[in-house]
């Protein structure tokens, strides 16, 4: 069991790291510090879409578009950190007999 909220606890934390990578690349090429038309930078913003893609849709549905600002990159790490929050409290439950 321990184990496994490891796991789920490096997934959360690689994907928060990802999501952060991918609102600085956006940043940064919205203000014309790195070119898009760069083969890297422009390989690395379309993976990066391609995996936070699919995690953003359903926000960006529920969220509203607020003066062009994306909510779902935040809202996604709030959620993550909910998440990761809530598998340490499990796992000190069943380590420690920590009542949750």
């Amino acid at each position: 069991m321990h184990t496994l909220i490891g796991v789920l606890l490096i997934l959360l934390n690689v994907l928060s790291f990802l999501v952060l990578m991918q609102v600085i690349l956006s940043l940064l090429i919205n203000f014309n510090v790195v070119n898009r038309y760069n083969g890297f930078v422009s390989g690395l913003d379309s993976g990066l879409e391609q995996i936070t893609a699919p995690i953003y849709r359903p926000l960006r549905r529920v969220l509203p578009a607020a003066g062009g600002i994306d909510w779902a990159p935040f809202a996604v790490l709030v959620i993550i950190r909910v998440l990761m929050y809530v598998l340490a409290r499990v796992d000190a439950s069943i380590t420690y007999g920590v009542p949750m």
